[in-house]
């Protein structure tokens, strides 16, 4: 299969589950948007444990860079700041950005679990 349609379809499916996240899990104005965290720390950990896992090109392709691709989202973590930062909920903001720079430990966290799992 193409790699163009691989990351396609993935993104397709991993961008509506990081709706439906978002749906189960809504935020008030000034809140911390949880579900962009949630979204961004285990996608973080699947992509880690997924990079551990030495797949073929294609799997990477469709899981890591459409399906987490499509999960994940720096967009709306960057607009979703500045909405807290525009309403004046600076606590909520620095929570927020704080909690979503754990991505890349959680990301090693993955590739180190994959890695234990996988020896």
């Amino acid at each position: 299969m193409h790699p163009a349609a691989l990351v396609g379809m993935g993104g397709a499916i991993g961008s509506i589950a990081r709706w439906a996240v978002a749906e189960s899990i809504p935020a008030e104005s000034g809140e911390v948007p949880w579900a962009t965290i949630v979204v961004n720390l285990s996608g973080a950990l699947l992509l880690g444990a997924l990079m551990a896992a030495s797949l073929q090109t294609e799997w990477l392709l469709f899981l890591g860079t459409g399906l987490l691709g499509g999960f994940t989202t720096m967009s709306t973590f960057g607009v979703e700041t500045v909405d807290l930062l525009k309403q004046d909920s600076t606590t909520a903001a620095a929570i927020y950005v704080s909690l979503n720079l754990l991505a890349p430990i959680t990301a090693w966290i993955g590739w180190q679990l994959s890695e234990a799992f996988l020896a």
